[in-house]
């Protein structure tokens, strides 16, 4: 494994980086997203769209923000602090020196305490609550499709004026995608050559 020191890593480095690590962490976590939906995600995308679609997902849904905000935050900690105190209260018990080797685990605390970057441990951290949620949204919205009636919530309108109602699972730069009521497939319109408005519907009062 190549080892970079943060000493070394300059601004550039950083928004390198960062912008290779959004395009990853935009195509796998859309291409599973869709992927629930049988839709090969990569035949629809561009980079432009993989290095937006994390960003715009978390500006636009406030109560994922906060969710990940948390879960990240709770994350840190153990990772930074949780995890050695934990480890020094079962070492000192007489069945877990049975099961393992103090000395061994002694030793990879000791170096784990002394790792100053961070960084990437935080971003793989990061990385794997972003696709849990994003696959999690998907499982949650395939099954509540399945078992609700479809409820539109955007209007498309066509260049020929004719109009749809839809239920939007998605959209990018080139295409929408929604569920028709009473279909069970998935349709990715083009925007560009199809679609004249895309209108969003107002909630129903229950």
């Amino acid at each position: 494994m190549i080892k970079i020191e943060e000493s070394k890593l300059g601004l550039q480095d950083y928004f390198y980086i960062g912008y290779l690590y959004l395009i990853i962490l935009g195509i796998i976590s859309d291409a599973i997203f869709y992927g629930i939906f049988g839709v090969s995600y990569l035949n629809y995308t561009t980079i432009l769209d993989a290095l937006i679609s994390p960003i715009s997902l978390l500006t636009n849904n406030w109560k994922i923000s906060l969710f990940l905000a948390l879960m990240f935050w709770l994350m840190h900690l153990y990772f930074t602090k949780w995890m050695f105190k934990f480890y020094a209260y079962l070492r000192v018990k007489k069945w877990y020196q049975k099961v393992y080797n103090i000395e061994k685990w002694d030793k990879k605390y000791d170096a784990l305490s002394k790792r100053k970057n961070q960084l990437p441990g935080m971003m793989f951290i990061f990385f794997l609550l972003f696709i849990s949620m994003r696959t999690g949204m998907g499982i949650g919205t395939k099954q509540k499709i399945k078992s609700e009636e479809i409820v539109p919530n955007y209007t498309l309108v066509f260049k020929d004026n004719e109009r749809l109602d839809v239920r939007k699972i998605g959209q990018n730069s080139a295409y929408f995608f929604y569920f028709i009521p009473g279909e069970t497939e998935i349709t990715a319109t083009p925007i560009t050559d199809n679609l004249k408005q895309i209108k969003r519907l107002k909630k129903k009062k229950k």
